[in-house]
């Protein structure tokens, strides 16, 4: 900000303005700001603010439920981590719990468009993904069909994704983390909440430049691991931007790679 930057909250980014092919704006609710270079940071938006620029980026967001136990007098361990379960000790005391990569796949129309793709990992998968309800489709993060740039965008109906969490995955999560610690018994459920996590078929972020719109920089997909590898991937994204010389080899992160469904062509992975 000390360099001339702003920050604008709740100011959706409805599409793009293009000249010479190649981008010279991004239109928000709020107006045009003029730019050459733009990052699409989208998450579980990104696949179908792409699909208004003619781009499939196959994604599939994942409904994970999270649960946030009270303190207990015991000292447990700040963080553990298993195959069954993940429970972080947050600075209040509370517990928070998960399980890693179980969730729910809410059927949308993007869903569908994309499953031959997400067959392959959902069928390795098949103990911890489980079909959903309409929750997807009740948020439109993943719909399919086409808005205008001079009128309100789905994304401006819904501006925090804040889906219900998925009481069996809540029991499960709570089962597993008392089993593991037994001293968490005592501790009544104090929230739970869910998110939907971008997934893309080979659980690898998309980061790169999009040759359909030149100037414009995909960064989603990051499938659950935005936490872990953020540092990395900020720090790429901006040599991206800047036209520095990349921290490492962006080349397996090209959104390229999804052939099938941006070229029409079979993917290669």
């Amino acid at each position: 900000m000390k360099l001339g930057g702003t920050v604008h909250q709740n100011c959706a980014a409805r599409g793009v303005e293009m000249e010479g092919g190649r981008l010279s704006g991004v239109v928000t609710e709020a107006g045009t700001i003029k730019t050459r270079t733009a990052v699409l940071a989208g998450g579980a938006w990104a696949s179908s603010f792409c699909n208004q620029l003619g781009v499939q980026f196959p994604v599939a967001t994942i409904r994970q439920s999270m649960v946030r136990l009270a303190p207990v007098e015991q000292q447990l361990p700040a963080a553990l981590t298993s195959p069954h379960v993940a429970i972080t000790r947050r600075p209040d005391g509370h517990y928070v719990l998960a399980i890693s990569g179980r969730g729910r796949a809410d059927p949308t129309a993007q869903m569908l468009r994309f499953a031959p793709q997400f067959l392959p990992m959902f069928a390795k998968r098949w103990r911890n993904v489980f079909p959903g309800g309409l929750e997807g489709m009740r948020w439109g993060h993943e719909t399919r069909a086409k808005w205008k740039l001079d009128a309100p965008t789905p994304m401006e109906r819904a501006r925090i994704l804040d889906p219900k969490p998925d009481p069996a995955g809540v029991r499960e999560t709570h089962r597993r983390a008392v089993d593991l610690l037994p001293a968490l018994r005592e501790a009544r459920i104090a929230n739970t909440w869910a998110g939907y996590i971008d997934s893309t078929p080979d659980g690898v972020p998309g980061i790169g430049e999009l040759p359909q719109v030149r100037g414009l920089i995909l960064a989603a997909g990051f499938s659950g691991h935005g936490f872990g590898i953020g540092p990395g991937a900020g720090h790429l994204i901006a040599d991206l931007v800047s036209g520095a010389k990349p921290i490492f080899d962006p080349a397996p992160f090209d959104p390229a790679r999804f052939k099938e469904s941006m070229w029409g062509k079979v993917a290669d992975f």
